[in-house]
């Protein structure tokens, strides 16, 4: 092995990246150690006010009092 040659080390970190790269695709995130996992998204929810939504996502029908 030419371990004193840059080409080498260059390739070497390359086929690394792309060996980690599809371990990623093929194993399950349940079986990767914690510290790997991405974090879950966050649920979409409203901001309500007294029970009222609030924002620019609201209808103009809520946010009245009947």
């Amino acid at each position: 092995m030419p371990v004193g040659d840059w080409q080498f080390w260059v390739v070497s970190v390359l086929a690394l990246a792309a060996l980690v790269a599809v371990v990623r695709m093929v194993v399950p995130p349940s079986l990767w150690p914690r510290r790997f996992r991405r974090k879950s998204k966050g649920k979409a929810t409203t901001l309500t006010v007294g029970g009222r939504a609030v924002g620019p996502d609201a209808k103009a029908g809520q946010s009245k009092q009947s």
